[in-house]
């Protein structure tokens, strides 16, 4: 990974953001100190407009590698454990609060 000073990438910023578009990262330091990275932005081809539009006002950030489709849909996909135990054990709580509200034990 090459690094640049700020000054430097200021006075040179056209070259220094070709070699980004050709797939380099650049590290930009101020005082010798690394602060940043610039890294090639995804394919514009891999998300739809209004993604893209919300990446660019600082809403979300879009992965670095594109997302495996077939692992998303499997998540989503996926049965959730039923919580009937947690639901009759609060039921049975709630019981209990009243229960003693009320007087009766």
């Amino acid at each position: 990974m090459q690094s640049v000073n700020i000054a430097e990438l200021k006075n040179n910023l056209s070259p220094y953001l070709r070699q980004v578009r050709a797939g380099n990262e650049i590290a930009v330091k101020d005082r010798n100190r690394i602060i940043a990275r610039l890294v090639p932005a995804a394919p514009s081809a891999a998300y739809d407009e209004e993604l893209l539009e919300l990446a660019a006002q600082g809403k979300l950030r879009l992965p670095e590698t594109p997302l495996d489709q077939a692992a998303i849909a499997e998540t989503l996909n996926r049965k959730l454990p039923r919580l009937r135990t947690a639901a009759k054990a609060g039921r049975k709580k709630l019981q209990q609060i009243m229960d003693e509200e009320r007087g009766a034990y």
